[in-house]
This record gives structure tokens, C-alpha cells and sequence, in this order.
């Protein structure tokens, strides 16, 4: 019969209660009580379970017609006049941990976190709970929650291979937890229940007390009945699952508990001496003892492993959501786990790298730097390092790795690894360090890098008591590189010069580019004057070699200065100083050659600076004078011209020359500011003689390379004759040949603007620098002025007179004056006449006077003396 079927058998219209007996705990429960329970809540149902396995417990049900060990009797208590009170009694605690099914079929049980139950129960109840189940299992049920509801659930059958049978069906996926009687809270309700009864008592008792109070919490299971008869007679049983309510009101197979029904058919006045205190044995007190302790580390483990879960939710959502790689690995190096960005960095499936040796998958060379980290990290220490790192696909970006050790209990267990992606930032860092300590056009370590070079073998050296050499080196005349074929042409050629220079290098030199056309080597082995010679005749060398631009060929020399560490300084920056005088020592006698580096030298820097700050007052103090240097016309010895020609006279030096002051005037960029001067002075006196009618004659002008490239020289001369009023054609200019040479079209431009004024031009120290008669044609000049060199040296058949003759007849043929410098012989005068030379200046017709000697001179017209010689 099933649970519909009693109900329509037994259930009246005043039906009350419903005492329910089932035979086993193998019946279908769940369906009897929900088929038999109330439709409207008219009737409270009582009862339980007379046994737990058929097999080992048989229990008996019979009618006038049939004897079963399946089955079930019941009795309804039918009257309007009856009163009935019930309740039950069940207080579980959860112990231990929670697990989870996870294979089942029915109420048979296959895997408990994909173990075999009987495992499961060994590890955590012991042998001897498993050896005495199913009768144990009422001990220790399985709990099992389900919304608020605790459900305790027992083992009523061992099975093959670990399997059990338990008293209710459940799914995979179910939670479940031990259960202990909570004896605290059973006593406290117990107690509650019976001061309720003590108000209103009832006429009779019906009691179903489980089966396990009897056994394990006996005394208090004989004091609770023992208050119940105070109250009235008792009737009752104890049995294997009893049934109570669950929070919906709906009857459920409960365990551990007392199920009560009071009856009454009248009502009875409340009990006046009855005292619902117990008094348990030494036992039970044990048995609260333990409750509260299981309760309370109950409590404690929930909080542990609600905060386990919270670190392992915040460590799982750092370690997976992470954008940088973390990886960990065991004592061995193998892999045993990685994290998503890991995966996604590398190419690598998750299965193909746990448990396989991190070391495999990075570059040999690196592997024995990272045994290392690895080994300082297991004792306990951080480890920072970058590594490069090949991806699957082939890839290799660089990675900056943390090591820190995983420790549990104090030991090392394993290391963590976390990793970041810093190829764009070290590209960077290496293109920031490129561009500020290497040249762009050579790469070759620029000046500051060249130094800190030089400082680490300087710190090297005095260790091991070695020399050093360090030379400077400048190209040639690099500059009309640039002027005439361009910048681009000039970064080119640097270029060449740059992997000339390294080819000739020997093992231990290093190469720099200290700026423009300069470049640095250090030596660093084998350093002493044989070595050094041979290397600087191989620069020389390699540098005479022709170079190429759009199928010409240019020729270059280089000078080289040489500073040897430690005897010309004991830092670096005393001896790049000192190399660098060598160098400008090796220019000052043409280049093309090799200095080293004397203290001579740096005497004469020390007189260079000191003549600077003389030359600097001098004209602030205005003790620079012109000198005017008479020139003749040669046929019939007349003044045809002068040249103005700066002079210095010092207080204390005496006179100082021109050649010596001139070019310190340039390197100091004073030259424009003078040059200025001169010129404005030159016009202004040579107006004044023309005034007072002392001649009529041209004032010739030097003009400096420098001061000539200068934008605003024109305007400067077109001042010099406004403000003098001098007549342009009055005006000489002597340009130097290598004007020419820095910047041929706006040379020639410049000059042809100076002539279209009127202006004379000359072309001074013909015959001494680079002029090519193929251009000289076209440019727009008035006179040659034959350099001194060759006038000092002629004689009757000397090849002097034959360079003399040659550019007089030029000068005829290009319709060019031709002036002789540095006569100072009437035999020189003589063949100067014979070569038909037009003009002649020098010692023999005058020194160079200042302007008041100048004058007497203009005045005297004395040429009589040059007559009559």
C-alpha cells in the first residue's frame, strides 16, 4: 500500500493524528510520507522506522490476511473532541569537511570527491567506524543541506569496490557534510518543550525515540522519559528514523531525534511542582563537553576555510587575471602551474608544459645565469633578472623575471615565477642609449661615451701598471668637402672614414667620433712607440686612399695627435687634452703627420690663451695701429698704391707679428670685428692724403677667409666707403686663394658684387695655394700678387724667375696687374723690369709705416735714392 492509498484508507474529516509505523529504511520513505501528509495541515503525523537493513534486522508487519517484511501500519486517531499537541527533536552539527558527490546513481553512491566512499569514511572516521557500519553510520550520518534544510543521510549498505547505500537518492553534484548530535542544543529544546507541557499537560504520550539516544546519550534519553511519565503515561518505541517536520510543515524522515504526540480529551490544569531540569551522569556531561568542542572548532573551521576560500579567490583573481605571466614550479624546476597570460604570452597549451623542466625552454647560454637565480631564491632570497625568451612560434622578446621562493612551514616547496613583457622598453632603453652615447651618422661611441671608454682602462691600467695611448685624429682640409659637394656627400665620406679607421685598427683599440671630422682611438694593449707608429703610418695610409662620390675621386690627409697614459696625465681628461695639442701642433705644420705630445706644448697653448686676453685688451685700449707699405709701379717708379696692414705694438712684448696675432684674432672670432676696423681705417686716411692732395693712389685691404664668408661683409664695405667718402675704385681687396675653397658660388657671387661697385680685387700669395687657371679665368679680379717666396729667391737663371716671368705673362694675357711682394734687392727691382712685372712693393721702396711716416713720406715723393741704387 502506498502513501495515497492510506490516506484514502484512514484519513476522516476529524481525523487528528496519524501514527505511522514503517517496516525498514529500504521502503520508499520520501513517497509514503508525501502520499499519507495532510492536504489542509487537519492532522499531525507521528511514527518512525522499525529497522535499518531488512537483511540484518527483520522486522514483521501482519494483517488477518498477510505477514510482510515490507511494509508499513498506521492508526488515525479520529474525534472533534481530541486535542493533540506533537513535536520533534533533531539537532545536527556539521563536522569536518565538505564534499561533494561526484558519481552516483539512486541512493547507491560510486565516487565522494572522486573517491571511493568507504576511503572517504576510513581517512576520516577511522576503521572501526567502517567495520561496524551500517549501524555506526547513525553515529555519524552524512549531512545534507538543501536550502535551509538539513537532511541527515545514512549508510545503510556496503557494496562491491568502495561503493555504499544510502538512506535517500543523490545526484551528482550534491554537497555533504558529517553530522554529530549537537547534545547542548538537544538539551536546551528538550527543555523548552517539556516547560510547554508543564503549562499544558496532556492526558497521554506517544514517544519514537531513535535508537542511537539510547545508545550514546542514554542517561539523558531515561532522565527526558522519565520527565515525560511525571506528566502522564508514556507509549512509544525506539526506532531507526523517526518522522518529523521540515521548515515548510511538509512531514521528512528525521534521525538522532524524538518524535512526540500528546493526547487529551480534556483540558488539564498546569503542573504546579513538575521541574524540567536534568541531571546527567558524568558521561553525558563528557559527551556536551565534546559537542561543545566539535561545535566550536566546527565554527573555527568554517571561519578558516571561508578565509582559505577568500585568499584562494583573491590568489586565483591575481593569479589569472594577472597581465603579467606567473608560473610555478616544484624544487625540481618542472612546471605546476601557469596562468592565462602565461599561456597567451608563450603559445604553449597548458598540458604540454606542467611537469616538464622550466630550463628546456630557454636559450642554452642563459640556462646556467637562471640555475643560479633559481638556487639563491629556494634559500629565500628575491631574484630580478632579464631573459630573453623564445616563443612557440619562434619569437624572442625580452622578459624581466621575479623569483620568489613558495614557502610552507618554513621550508621551500617550490618557486614562483612572475614575468613582464619589456621588449618595447628595452628597445627603447637601447635607442636612448644609442643616441646619448653613440654617434648617429657611425655608430661609433660619441665623446662622452669615449671617455667613460678611456676612464675604465685608466682604472684597469693603474691596477696592472699598464700605458695607454690615446690618439686624435682630424682630416685634412674636411671642410671644402662639405662646401663644395654638400653635407650629405660629408656624412658619407665620414661613413667611409669610420670603417677605414676600424679596419686599421688592432685587438685591444676602440674607435670613437669625438665630433665633425675628429676621431678618437684608444689602446689599450701593447702600447709603446713601435706600435703606436705602426699604427698611425696604417691611418695615414688608409686615408691617402681616394675616395669616391658620383664617379669622381677626392684625395684626403689626416693629422694625428698622440697622448700616452700615464705620462702625459692621469686622467682622461688630461690626456684627450694633451692629444688633442699634439693634433693642433700637427695641423700647424701643414697635417699629414703624427705628433706626440711634449710639455712644450703645453707652454705654448698656456701663451696662446695669455696672447688671447693681450689681443682682447688691445682693443679695448685701441693700441692697434694700420701701417701703410708703399707700392710702385715698376716701369717708371712711380706710387701707384699701398697696402694698409694691421700692426700691434705691446708695452711689454714689443712688437708682436702679424702672423702670430692674426690667426689667434680668427680662432677667437675677433677677425670680423678687426677686419671691420681696418677697412673703415684704411678709407677714412687714404681719403684724408687725397684731400690734402698728397696723391692720388689705391689703398689695398686684407681681408681673412673668415671675415670674407661672412653675410654681412658686403654691407660692411659699402659702409667703410660711405662713411669715408672714399671713391670705390680707390679700393683694393686682397682675397687669399683659399677663399675660393670653402664655398666656391657664393665666393664668386660676393666678388662679383664687390666689382660691380668699382671695387679692385687681388689675388694675394699667388703661386702658394690651390688655383686653377681653368677658373681663375672667370673670376672677376684686377690684380696677381706674386708671393714673396718667389721674388726672395730669384737670380739670373734661377727657376724663380721663370715662375715670376710666367705669371707676368699671364697677368698680360687674363689683361691682370701683376704685383711683386718682397722686394728688397735693386738686382730683384731690375729683373722685375726685364720680366715685365707691372707693380712692386717691399723693403727696398719701404717698410711698412704708420700713418704720420706715411704722410712725410707722400710728401717727400722720395724716389731718388731707388733711382740712383
Amino acid at each position: 500500500m502506498d502513501g495515497e492509498q492510506l490516506y484514502d484508507e484512514l484519513i476522516r474529516y476529524d481525523t487528528k493524528a496519524v501514527i505511522l509505523l514503517v517496516s525498514h529504511l529500504k521502503m520508499d520513505i520520501p513517497g509514503i510520507l508525501q502520499g499519507v501528509s495532510p492536504r489542509n495541515d487537519e492532522f499531525k503525523i507521528v511514527g518512525g522506522v522499525c529497522a535499518d537493513d531488512p537483511a540484518n534486522r527483520p522486522s514483521i508487519v501482519f494483517t488477518g490476511d498477510e505477514i510482510s517484511q515490507s511494509g508499513l501500519a498506521a492508526v488515525s486517531l479520529n474525534h472533534s473532541d481530541l486535542h493533540v499537541h506533537s513535536y520533534a527533536l533533531e539537532h545536527w552539527q556539521e563536522v569536518g569537511p565538505s564534499f561533494e558527490i561526484t558519481k552516483s546513481e539512486g541512493n547507491v553512491i560510486y565516487k565522494i570527491n572522486d573517491k571511493k566512499p568507504l576511503h572517504v569514511l576510513e581517512r576520516y572516521l577511522g576503521k572501526s567506524f567502517v567495520k561496524e557500519l551500517p549501524d555506526s553510520s547513525i553515529e555519524f550520518p552524512f549531512l545534507y543541506q538543501h536550502g535551509n534544510e538539513k537532511t541527515a543521510v545514512y549508510v545503510i549498505n556496503i557494496l562491491p569496490q568502495g561503493a555504499i547505500e544510502v538512506s535517500r537518492e543523490m545526484d551528482e553534484g550534491d554537497r555533504v557534510n558529517f553530522g554529530f548530535v549537537n547534545v547542548q542544543e538537544l538539551l536546551e529544546s528538550t527543555a523548552k518543550q517539556l516547560n510547554k507541557l508543564k503549562r499544558s499537560p496532556v492526558e497521554t504520550h506517544y514517544v519514537f525515540n531513535c535508537i542511537a539516544r539510547k545508545r550514546y546519550i542514554r542517561d539523558f534519553t531515561t532522565q527526558e522519559l522519565a520527565k515525560l511519565n511525571e506528566i502522564s503515561t508514556v507509549t512509544g518505541f525506539f526506532s531507526y528514523g523517526e518522522f518529523g517536520y521540515d521548515s515548510s510543515n511538509k512531514p521528512k524522515l528525521i534521525a538522532h531525534s524524538m518524535t512526540y504526540l500528546g493526547i487529551s480529551e480534556e483540558v488539564r490544569e498546569p503542573l504546579q511542582d513538575f521541574k524540567p531540569e536534568f541531571h546527567l551522569a558524568p558521561e553525558a556531561n563528557a559527551m556536551m563537553t565534546l559537542t561543545n568542542l566539535i561545535n566550536t572548532a566546527s565554527s573555527d573551521i568554517r571561519e578558516l576555510t571561508q578565509n582559505i576560500e577568500v585568499s584562494e579567490e583573491y590568489y586565483r583573481s591575481l593569479f589569472d587575471n594577472n597581465t603579467d605571466f606567473v608560473y610555478s614550479t616544484d624544487l625540481k624546476g618542472r612546471f605546476t602551474s601557469l596562468n592565462p597570460s602565461f599561456i597567451k604570452t608563450f603559445g604553449y597549451s597548458e598540458s604540454e608544459l606542467i611537469g616538464r623542466n622550466a630550463l628546456n625552454y630557454i636559450m642554452h647560454v642563459d640556462r646556467q645565469r637562471v640555475r643560479r637565480h633559481f638556487y639563491r631564491a629556494m634559500d629565500g632570497r628575491e631574484q630580478y633578472y632579464d631573459l630573453p625568451i623564445s616563443t612557440k612560434d619562434g619569437r624572442i622578446n625580452h622578459f624581466q623575471i621575479k623569483n620568489i621562493p613558495i614557502t610552507v612551514n618554513g621550508q621551500c616547496v617550490g618557486i614562483f615565477g612572475i614575468g613582464k613583457d619589456v621588449t618595447q622598453q628595452r628597445q627603447s632603453e637601447k635607442k636612448i642609449t644609442q643616441l646619448a652615447y653613440y654617434d648617429g651618422d657611425t655608430d661609433l661611441p660619441n665623446k662622452q661615451k669615449f671617455r667613460e671608454i678611456i676612464d675604465e682602462h685608466i682604472q684597469r691600467a693603474k691596477k696592472k701598471k699598464r700605458e695607454l695611448a690615446v690618439l686624435f685624429m682630424d682630416i685634412d682640409r674636411f671642410k671644402i668637402i662639405n662646401d663644395t659637394l654638400g653635407h650629405r656627400a660629408g656624412d658619407l665620406v665620414i661613413k667611409e672614414l669610420a670603417g677605414r679607421l676600424g679596419g686599421a685598427l688592432p685587438k685591444g683599440a676602440y674607435l670613437g667620433r669625438f665630433s665633425g671630422d675628429k676621431f678618437t682611438v684608444l689602446l689599450s694593449k701593447n702600447v709603446n712607440e713601435e706600435s703606436i707608429s705602426s699604427l698611425t703610418d696604417a691611418i695615414l695610409k688608409t686615408i691617402k686612399e681616394p675616395f669616391s662620390y658620383n664617379g669622381k675621386d677626392f684625395y684626403m690627409t689626416v693629422s694625428i695627435g698622440v697622448g700616452i697614459f700615464p705620462r702625459d696625465g692621469d686622467k682622461s681628461s688630461e690626456v684627450l687634452r694633451n692629444a688633442d695639442a699634439a693634433l693642433n701642433h700637427a695641423k700647424s705644420r701643414g697635417g699629414n703627420n703624427t705628433v706626440y705630445f711634449s710639455r712644450d706644448m703645453n707652454e705654448e697653448t698656456l701663451r696662446k690663451v695669455e696672447m688671447e686676453a693681450q689681443l682682447r685688451k688691445a682693443i679695448a685700449k685701441n693700441d692697434l695701429y694700420i701701417a701703410y707699405q708703399p707700392i710702385i709701379d715698376v716701369p717708371n717708379e712711380t706710387l701707384i698704391g699701398c697696402e694698409a696692414l694691421l700692426r700691434w705694438e705691446h708695452e711689454e712684448m714689443g712688437s708682436v707679428s702679424p702672423a702670430e696675432f692674426i690667426p689667434l684674432a680668427e680662432e677667437a672670432g675677433l677677425i670680423q670685428e678687426l677686419g671691420k676696423w681696418v677697412l673703415t681705417g684704411a678709407c677714412e686716411q687714404l681719403k684724408t692724403w687725397m684731400d690734402t692732395r698728397l696723391g692720388e693712389f689705391y689703398v689695398s685691404v686684407n681681408v681673412s677667409a673668415i671675415q670674407f664668408q661672412h653675410p654681412a661683409f658686403v654691407s660692411d664695405v659699402k659702409e667703410a666707403l660711405k662713411v669715408s667718402g672714399l671713391p670705390p675704385e680707390y679700393l683694393c681687396l686682397e682675397l687669399t686663394e683659399t677663399i675660393m675653397l670653402h664655398d666656391e658660388s657664393y665666393s664668386v657671387e660676393v666678388m662679383r658684387e664687390l666689382s660691380q661697385l668699382g671695387i679692385k680685387l687681388a689675388i694675394d700669395d699667388f703661386g702658394t695655394g690651390y688655383s686653377s687657371l681653368s677658373y681663375l679665368k672667370h673670376l672677376p679680379i684686377d690684380i696677381l700678387k706674386i708671393d714673396r717666396s718667389f721674388v726672395r729667391n730669384m737670380s739670373d737663371h734661377s727657376p724663380d724667375v721663370a715662375i715670376v716671368q710666367s705669371v707676368s705673362m699671364m697677368g698680360r694675357g687674363l689683361n691682370l696687374k701683376v704685383v711683386a711682394e718682397g722686394v728688397e734687392t735693386a738686382q730683384q727691382l731690375k729683373l722685375l723690369k726685364g720680366l715685365g712685372c707691372d707693380y712692386a712693393q717691399g723693403f727696398l721702396i719701404e717698410k711698412p709705416m704708420p700713418p704720420c711716416k706715411m704722410g712725410e713720406f707722400l710728401m717727400k715723393q722720395d724716389l731718388a735714392a731707388v733711382q740712383g741704387s
